[in-house]
């Protein structure tokens, strides 16, 4: 459940740089916008590989088992995906970029996941209601997602955040007895290594909106199995396994809000551009983000498992 999706990843991102270089298609140029700080054309296909990696396991894997669930995901999975994708084509450049269209479409296709997953019986089911449990799935999914996007800033980073969340999360799986949490994050893991594998600085592949909408469905899902019922240390726990992506996405909108800016306009403002601003390398800046990430794992694990209040 690893080394398929690893080796499916590996195979699939070597063939996207190579056809990026040779067509110039689905690539990311720097030039005119701020916002990005990459030098030269990297393919923006990660994302792809990402989620065909993970899907194609996950349903080989998991489709005998889980049967009309695993449709459902699929099916949720690719809406996200899709959302990010069309993102990356159409919105990839600042100047090009919607907000209002772009806010409209993230309603939708988070929404849409939430109403599928909810009715195949997956979500927080804090009360057992379809409607609150689809709101509060649809608001947690909206918030991930950005959460991760916002951490796609510099190369390596929103990829080895996840890795470690994701990493947390199989411990839990396992420790829990929770076979597809377990199943389901070892499948990531493995498509996730291979995509570091060329996203460490310097970076031969972005991963794109698509591949951080993904990342962040992915972290929803499991989310949703390990706190289902209501439970303040499920909650607590998640949300420091999530790490940084979840507290420098609530930093981020809250100062965007009270500075008056709209949270879909990007900026250089966020944990890693301050600590860059201030005289650390790239690559200082990674090891700080993944040593507060492994802290921010083992408080979360710590919560759930010990019941830490």
């Amino acid at each position: 459940m690893f080394f398929l999706p690893l080796m499916l990843g590996l195979i699939l991102i070597f063939i996207f740089i190579s056809f990026s270089k040779k067509t110039g298609l689905f690539v990311d140029v720097a030039e005119g916008d701020e916002l990005k700080i990459h030098k030269g054309k990297k393919s923006l296909l990660g994302g792809l590989a990402l989620f065909l990696s993970i899907s194609l396991s996950l349903i080989f894997f998991e489709l005998p088992i889980w049967g009309n669930k695993i449709l459902a995901i699929f099916y949720s999975f690719s809406i996200v995906f899709l959302l990010g994708f069309y993102d990356d084509v159409k919105w990839k450049h600042a100047s090009k970029s919607n907000p209002l269209l772009k806010f409209a479409f993230l309603i939708v296709c988070t929404l849409s996941p939430a109403i599928i997953l909810s009715f195949s019986n997956i979500g927080f089911y804090f009360v057992p209601i379809h409607l609150p449990v689809i709101f509060i799935g649809f608001i947690f999914l909206f918030m991930v997602i950005n959460s991760v996007n916002y951490q796609d800033g510099i190369d390596g980073l929103a990829g080895g955040l996840v890795w470690i969340s994701l990493a947390a999360l199989c411990i839990l799986g396992w420790h829990l007895n929770n076979k597809f949490a377990f199943d389901l994050s070892l499948i990531s893991l493995g498509a996730v290594s291979a995509f570091l594998v060329l996203n460490f600085p310097p970076a031969k592949i972005f991963m794109g909106d698509s591949g951080s909408y993904s990342l962040g469905f992915i972290l929803t899902l499991l989310a949703m199995t390990f706190i289902r019922h209501f439970s303040w240390h499920g909650i607590l726990g998640v949300a420091f396994i999530i790490g940084l992506p979840i507290f420098d996405g609530i930093y981020t909108n809250l100062r965007r809000l009270l500075s008056g800016k709209s949270i879909f306009i990007g900026d250089r403002d966020h944990f890693y551009d301050r600590m860059i601003n201030r005289g650390f390398t790239v690559k200082k800046t990674l090891l700080i983000s993944y040593l507060l990430q492994i802290c921010a794992a083992i408080i979360g694990l710590s919560i759930i498992i010990y019941r830490i209040s």
